[in-house]
């Protein structure tokens, strides 16, 4: 990298330059974008942390979204000094392209592995879910293999893309260089889409083969087709690509051509879809009334829910009489009718599903109670399952 910037090309200060109010508006949406990302990545954390539930997924979308921030700077720099959302005639003269095609240049260096390792995270965090399917597994695998292979052979194309490397944005070296062909970026784009159809298909198959509520099976379907959106903008991304290659005659507007930041929407987009499954913790403790759960009792920072304080007196409680309590113990079981943790992970957990029951049991007493008895109490365990999915 310190090689690269070495041969960076001499600019003046972007902020002298002119602007117009549609590149205002790409130059609003190339900070926007990252900094939501930022927000919903940090509830992730928030929420996974919290619940110990920390994984190699978070920190896969955690080196994403540092990526993503960094890719800030250069599209900045590529939208100021290239004058994108100008007309052609109210382009300064004269016009030096070599600046503008450096940032260009750095900020494709970034692009793609960023997409990777959003699509890695995602991946690592459906293995979680739908482990325990040969299946789901191998295909699970499969997808990774190939994402790191897609991911690792399109950054050494693309950062080999002209030998020289200064051919990527001085025209003078580019007449003598060897460049690789336009339809690789063609290509590498449709691969990438193919392998989001992919991973976007998983939910599916590990969801619909569920026994569970259809409103729940629907819901959980629902949360992993937001993925389905970074989808529809690379389509975008790519026909606006093909656009620029292959129209029959060259527009007379290149510089309003606003491709550029569909890159940063698509990759924003892909942080903030793989982290909306893991904000349903924060969801239903700040927002509980959303989810009408019947449950009632609150989480503590671990996330664990508890049920029915226990009364020492003998009256009977609004809704039930408990046992009386078991002092001593030292081990602690608990049925849960929820998740644990309220998060994404409802009807799994890292080693399985688990199924779960609500347990309520009272008991009245003809005699005097006495001052040690309690009179309310409902207790939840969970039994792990580890075996079939069928078997809910």
């Amino acid at each position: 990298m310190a090689i690269l910037f070495a041969r960076r090309p001499p600019h003046g200060d972007v902020t002298q330059l002119p602007t117009t109010p549609r590149q205002s508006a790409v130059v609003v949406l190339t900070f926007l974008f990252p900094a939501i990302s930022l927000v919903i990545f940090s509830l992730r954390a928030y929420g996974r942390l919290k619940t110990r539930q920390w994984g190699i997924d978070d920190y896969l979308c955690g080196f994403a979204t540092l990526l993503a921030l960094v890719m800030m700077g250069p599209t900045y720099m590529y939208i100021k000094l290239s004058f994108v959302g100008f007309h052609n005639y109210e382009v300064p003269q004269p016009y030096d392209a070599a600046p503008g095609l450096w940032w260009f240049y750095v900020a494709q260096m970034i692009y793609n592995p960023i997409l990777a390792f959003v699509k890695a995270s995602v991946l690592v965090f459906l293995l979680r879910l739908g482990g325990q399917k040969k299946a789901v597994r191998w295909s699970i695998h499969g997808l990774n293999i190939f994402n790191v292979l897609h991911a690792v052979s399109v950054f050494f194309v693309a950062l080999l893309q002209c030998l020289p490397i200064e051919a990527n944005w001085d025209f003078a070296v580019k007449a003598n260089a060897v460049c690789v062909a336009r339809e690789f970026h063609v290509i590498a784009s449709i691969l990438t889409i193919l392998t989001d159809f992919l991973v976007l298909g998983i939910p599916f198959w590990i969801f619909l083969g569920l026994k569970m509520p259809m409103g729940t099976k629907v819901a959980l379907i629902g949360v992993f087709m937001v993925g389905l959106v970074v989808i529809i903008v690379a389509l975008i991304r790519l026909v606006e690509i093909c656009k620029i290659y292959y129209a029959s005659k060259p527009t007379d507007d290149f510089f309003y051509s606003i491709t550029i930041v569909y890159s940063t929407i698509e990759v924003n987009l892909a942080i903030i879809s793989a982290s909306v499954p893991a904000l349903r913790y924060l969801v239903r403790n700040w927002f509980p009334q959303l989810f009408g759960s019947s449950a009632k009792g609150k989480y503590d920072t671990s996330g664990q829910m508890y049920y029915g304080q226990a009364s020492r007196t003998g009256a009977r409680t609004a809704d039930h009489i408990g046992l009386k309590d078991i002092r001593g113990s030292r081990h602690h079981t608990e049925i849960r009718s929820e998740s644990p943790t309220g998060s994404e992970e409802e009807i799994m957990t890292y080693n399985g599903i688990i199924r779960t029951m609500d347990v309520h049991q009272s008991y009245s007493q003809a005699g005097p109670t006495t001052t040690n008895s309690r009179d309310s109490g409902s207790f939840n365990m969970k039994q792990p399952v580890t075996t079939q999915s069928t078997s809910l």
